[in-house]
Formats: C-alpha cells, structure tokens, sequence
C-alpha cells in the first residue's frame, strides 16, 4: 500500500469519526433540550403552588381576591355547602387542591417511563377519587380549565377506570 492509500484510508476513518461525533452531539442537544423544558415545567408547577400556598397562609389575600374575581363567590359557597365548611375555608381546600393538581400534571408532563405513569395512575386513582379532589375535579369546571387538555383527557381517563373497579 502506497501513502496515498493509507490517506485515503485515514479520510475514510475521519469522515467516519466527523459523523459519528455530531450524531452523538445531537443526541447530547436534544437531551439537554428535553432536560431543560422538564425544569421550565416544574419551575412553572412551583410557582403557581407557592402562590396558592401563600393564600393557603394568608385569609385576607384570598378574601380580597374573591372580592376582586366575580365568579369566586359562587364557586367558593358551592364548595363551601358542599364540605360543610365556611367560604374562606372553601378557599383554601380549593386552593390546596389546585396545589395538588398542578404537582401532578407537572408530573405527567415529565413522564419518561412506564413506570412514571403506572406511579402517577395509581396516585391520581387513589387521591382523585375522594373528597376534596373529586369535587375538585368534577364539579369546579375552572379548576379543569386552567389545565391542558391532554392533561384533562389523561385524568379523566385514569378516574373512569378507577370508578369501575
């Protein structure tokens, strides 16, 4: 074999090694990509559970809040009838639950494996099914609508097959 060949045969062997090297690159980026959107979303879920639970905290934010937000009044007496508890209470049991379920679809947005969803199946059966999150669930029509529908879709799936067995 001549030096040429051996060149040839070392072009060959780089090209080889360029391509492998941005297929493993590319790889890497999406990954990374995916890593980071997971923490967006549960950076997001944290903020929107730190802000329910500091109504949860604090009686007067969320008083001054229903008062601001037409449609709290009615929600909060329904919930509140329903429980057997005063409005202010009903706030932050409802509150507490938005906490819960923005916990979870945060969860189900993150889900890698079958075994994510088979823990948070069992999660949502169990816990979804009872009082308050049932009543969360199924009768606030507000709390399904600040979510995805994919998310929606999901747990309502999840709750019929638990309500049959």
């Amino acid at each position: 074999m001549t030096i040429q060949d051996w060149g040839a045969i070392g072009e060959v062997v780089s090209a080889v090694a360029v391509v492998a090297t941005l297929a493993y690159l590319a790889t890497q980026i999406r990954y990374a990509r995916l890593a980071a959107a997971d923490v967006s979303r549960q950076n997001r879920a944290e903020g929107v559970r730190d802000l329910l639970a500091m109504g949860i905290a604090n009686p007067e934010y969320l008083r001054a809040w229903n008062q601001a937000d037409p449609e709290a009044g009615p929600r909060m007496r329904f919930l509140a009838e329903r429980f057997g508890i005063t409005p202010d209470e009903a706030q932050r049991v409802w509150s507490g639950g938005l906490a819960w379920i923005y916990l979870h679809w945060a969860q189900f947005r993150s889900m890698k494996t079958p075994e994510d969803e088979q823990e948070l199946h069992h999660l949502v059966a169990a816990f979804y099914t009872r009082d308050p999150m049932w009543t969360l669930w199924r009768d606030v029509p507000l709390t399904r609508e600040l979510l995805d529908p994919g998310f929606v879709e999901w747990v309502d799936g999840v709750l019929a097959e638990a309500r049959e067995s």
